[in-house]
């Protein structure tokens, strides 16, 4: 009897331990900068845009025919940098995301791994989105969408925005605690 009490007490100790150690986590989150690092790895259609000037005959017919039926597939990495910069160590537990590309929001998920960012330090979460673009093609969306290709070519002075707003969340024991609101991360490519 007095083994199993025993147990019982240390197995307390190391749960509110554990809690404990959430909780700082949780607030050593709220100090930490979030940032749009890069976009990498832009293909439409199966078509790498990097530089438009230097796109393929094979790669207009891909792009070409996407539009025709109607379904025009956009892969791209984004990576989400988060800046630590308190003496506690902070924890991501789930990421929910939302992309917009000239403040048009298109595509939305979740990143559903546990991530530490050590104190006073930096780390990097990939957001991989894969989506199909075809319906941002409207009479007013269309200009966003070309803005948005063509700011991968060197040569062309336009430009979009894309943005991503993420609200991270934490567990506490058994309790996921979301961040209060998005934040909006934005990048000019």
């Amino acid at each position: 009897m007095k083994k199993f009490f025993g147990l019982l007490i240390v197995s307390c100790l190391f749960v509110s331990c554990d809690i404990w150690s959430q909780i700082e986590q949780t607030a050593a989150l709220y100090n930490c900068k979030f940032s749009l690092s890069n976009v990498q790895n832009v293909s439409i259609a199966g078509v790498q845009i990097k530089n438009l000037k230097n796109l393929s005959t094979a790669d207009v017919v891909k792009l070409t025919t996407a539009i025709l039926n109607k379904k025009i597939p956009l892969d791209m990495n984004l990576n989400v940098g988060i800046q630590n910069p308190s003496t506690q160590t902070a924890a991501v537990n789930e990421l929910d995301w939302i992309c917009a590309i000239d403040g048009k929001d298109f595509v939305s998920g979740a990143v559903n791994k546990k991530y530490t960012i050590p104190a006073n330090s930096n780390i990097t979460m990939p957001l991989a989105i894969n989506t199909d673009i075809y319906k941002l093609f409207s009479s007013e969306n269309v200009e966003a969408v070309k803005n948005f290709i063509s700011s991968f070519s060197q040569t062309d002075a336009t430009s979009s925005r894309i943005a991503v707003k993420v609200k991270p969340s934490v567990m506490i024991g058994q309790q996921k605690v979301q961040y209060p609101d998005y934040i909006t991360l934005e990048k000019k490519i």
